[in-house]
């Protein structure tokens, strides 16, 4: 099985990865990545961190259509325990997760 969270630390950024999306955090941002041609390349605007990631069925449909944040939610949905939750709200720091080996 591959590795579904990717840890840079020359890069300083940790990736999140799904099937073809996934989310790219730094210290202070993330954004949105994708799989083209066996390549993980950002697409769309960098955000600015805390992101809050969806908790609950309304905070869910208010997401609507915010494919960072549904794909962030997607993520800890198929991998329980990771910490993406804990990164982009800010819970628990950079360095920590840039440190944390799974």
């Amino acid at each position: 099985m591959r590795n579904l969270r990717i840890i840079d630390r020359e890069a300083q950024q940790i990736d999140y990865r799904l099937n073809i999306l996934g989310v790219r955090v730094w210290r202070s941002a993330c954004q949105l990545i994708a799989r083209t041609d066996g390549r993980w390349t950002s697409i769309g605007p960098k955000h600015s961190l805390p992101i809050d990631i969806p908790h609950d069925e309304p905070s869910l449909r208010e997401a609507g259509s915010d494919t960072l944040r549904l794909t962030a939610w997607q993520f800890e949905q198929e991998h329980p325990g990771t910490d993406i939750r804990a990164v982009l709200s800010v819970e628990k720091s950079f360095e920590t997760a840039l440190g944390h080996h799974n």
